[in-house]
């Protein structure tokens, strides 16, 4: 990615009638998407849907940028978020921040990265974190695990859509992540976070895992397998010994009782890392979520 020479002016204007209370949080997210859009791909930048649209000019967006209230912005971005494929962002993006313009997606700017459990605690909260990195030469270089600051916005308007673009998908999501809360502030993976694999994968489930509510167990109970594999000085496709089963089980057991599960949705999480899982397993764990979860709404 090459940015464009004005990107840096661009993206400075639209930071500072943010602070000033010119520009909404979406309309700043939105304009910050365009103009590295526009900036670093030039023309190549969007292609129209249908040839009955004019076709996208990327030198106009910068004057409308730096021009445009916020009114006339936001009519332009939304404009263009429905009429324009973006060259290289999936559709998920722009609708996000469709969304998010029109109100129906609560979203959170931030300007710098919030920690797994603060992301954690938003979206019990029901909100997801959009993340502006509004200094320019701070935002060319890699943010986490993504090339720069452009990279982790549209990661983050990823995480949004798959977050909130299907009810009964974000209701879900908002149960298990109330429970994971409630299971970090009792301490219930303090022991295992001493290991540093299993606390990065711990964070991950915590703020950058939006799907289903199954493949998010299953992946913190492989998680916990490999850490106690780990401990054991044993690879992760060893088998653990039965000292290390019997204390995963007696973790599970103790977490579903915390969680008031009934006693077989207890025993289908002491199933998520075995063979015999099967779909009666996961739909006992689904509703438990659910059922648990809401309570707590």
């Amino acid at each position: 990615m090459n940015p464009n020479p004005a990107l840096a002016p661009i993206l400075a204007s639209l930071a500072r009638r943010h602070s000033a209370g010119q520009l909404s949080d979406p309309a700043y997210a939105a304009g910050y998407f365009m103009a590295w859009q526009a900036g670093c791909h030039g023309r190549r930048y969007a292609s129209r849907k249908s040839k009955a649209d004019p076709r996208p000019d990327p030198a106009s967006w910068f004057p409308r940028l730096l021009a445009a209230d916020e009114s006339a912005l936001r009519e332009n971005l939304l404009r263009d978020f429905e009429r324009l494929h973006f060259l290289e962002v999936i559709p998920n993006v722009p609708l996000a921040l469709a969304a998010w313009l029109r109100g129906e997606w609560p979203l959170t700017l931030m300007k710098s990265i919030p920690a797994p459990e603060a992301v954690l605690r938003m979206q019990v909260a029901g909100t997801r974190p959009v993340t502006v990195i509004a200094d320019y030469a701070r935002a060319l270089r890699p943010v986490l695990t993504q090339a720069n600051g452009f990279a982790f916005l549209i990661h983050d308007l990823e995480h949004a859509y798959q977050f909130f673009h299907d009810p009964g998908s974000h209701r879900a999501q908002r149960c298990l992540f109330r429970l994971l809360l409630q299971a970090v502030r009792e301490g219930r993976f303090d022991g295992y976070r001493l290991d540093p694999v299993f606390a990065g994968r711990l964070d991950y489930v915590m703020s950058d895992m939006n799907t289903h509510v199954l493949h998010s167990l299953r992946f913190l109970s492989a998680a916990l397998v490999g850490c106690l594999l780990s401990r054991e000085g044993k690879g992760e496709r060893e088998m653990l010994s039965e000292a290390a089963e019997a204390e995963l089980a007696a973790w599970w057991r103790g977490l579903g009782e915390a969680w008031r599960f009934p006693a077989d949705p207890v025993a289908a999480l002491g199933k998520l890392a075995a063979r015999e899982f099967g779909e009666k397993e996961a739909a006992l764990l689904e509703a438990a979520v659910l059922a648990a979860g809401d309570e707590e709404t």
